[in-house]
């Protein structure tokens, strides 16, 4: 055998001895799938109110947008039936099989009667505001109001909880279109008015901050008797009014309708014929057609002159948009039955 080639054969022959062929001559290796890994459900957190109990112990629990979520108490003798129409912030990890959140952490929220579950205080938001929550108050009616940086009302209305009985919590939801403001800063507030002396109580205050200050004119019509609405009930006229900037203009243009005059533009003969409990329900525009849909509100008790003055009022404020060339006012859904003399 060649002398050199027996020098380099030893030293291989001695790594198969102590090593190991296979360790030596390697085959290629062929990947291995790693471990599934299964993922923990992590915890959810939510406020709600408890609607109800059902045979096994499980409660039906309502969410401020007005669903509802099954919750199982499992080891928390905290759940009673008599806590139904109760608030709580619920804390649970939910059972994927069955979709029910098993409780792990109650804290009860009853000793405050307005809640706001969003917007949480300092965020940054931008108009409409959309405000939702719970209330637990006189008649389910509540007051809200909307403060600048240097503490001043700047807005201000009322809205409505749906509790399905007295003294039970009831979620509510609505929004806002912000007026112009010059600071970012301002904070919305919620607080009910006493019955006995007009005392404000509950009062909730959040502090907000909007995105800009950025700001756009809009414009809603009214009657005027000072310039021939009396006369020709179809004559209607145009205010400015200055609201911060939204993307939802149509809907933001109507919330100005809605509010009616302000009490210097009355002091100017301007009136609304629109009925004080009038709401949107929506506005869809396409085809260049705008399809405003209110609630039965709208209806006056009577008349075709109000009739009139409210189909004026409602179309030339929707038709200041480039994008709509005609209207279609619907109540609820039907432009059948709505403004009929």
């Amino acid at each position: 055998m060649n002398k050199p080639l027996v020098k380099q054969f030893i030293p291989l022959l001695l790594a198969v001895l102590f090593i190991g062929a296979g360790c030596v001559f390697q085959n290629p290796t062929v990947p291995v799938a790693p471990d599934e890994q299964t993922v923990a459900p992590s915890a959810e957190t939510f406020v709600g109110a408890i609607r109800s109990f059902d045979d096994a112990g499980v409660a039906t629990v309502q969410l401020a947008d007005g669903s509802t979520e099954q919750v199982r108490p499992n080891a928390m003798p905290i759940l009673v039936k008599t806590d139904v129409g109760s608030l709580f912030t619920f804390e649970g990890v939910r059972d994927p099989s069955t979709r029910i959140i098993d409780l792990t952490d109650l804290t009860p929220m009853s000793d405050k009667n307005l809640v706001v579950v969003s917007p949480a205080p300092n965020a940054t938001v931008t108009s409409p505001l959309v405000v939702s929550g719970f209330g637990r108050v006189f008649e389910q009616q509540f007051a809200w109001r909307i403060k600048d940086a240097t503490g001043a009302v700047v807005d201000q209305g009322s809205a409505m909880t749906h509790a399905p009985d007295a003294g039970q919590f009831g979620p509510y939801s609505f929004e806002v279109f912000l007026p112009a403001m010059t600071d970012v800063r301002f904070a919305l507030e919620m607080l009910e008015y006493s019955a006995k002396d007009g005392s404000e109580t509950n009062l909730v205050n959040v502090p907000l901050t909007l995105l800009s200050t950025k700001s756009l004119t809009l414009k809603a019509y009214f009657p005027n008797a000072k310039q021939g609405s009396s006369a020709d009930c179809s004559k209607v006229f145009a205010v400015d009014r200055q609201v911060a900037e939204t993307s939802a203009v149509g809907r933001a243009a109507i919330a100005e309708l809605l509010k009616g005059p302000t009490v210097a533009e009355r002091g100017s003969g301007y009136s609304t014929a629109i009925p004080g409990a009038a709401a949107l329900n929506s506005l869809v525009i396409g085809g260049r057609v705008a399809t405003a849909n209110f609630n039965e509100q709208l209806n006056p008790p009577g008349g075709s002159c109000a009739v009139t003055a409210i189909r004026a009022q409602i179309e030339n404020t929707i038709l200041q948009f480039d994008t709509v060339d005609s209207v279609t006012i619907q109540v609820n859904g039907d432009a059948a039955t709505a403004l009929q003399p």
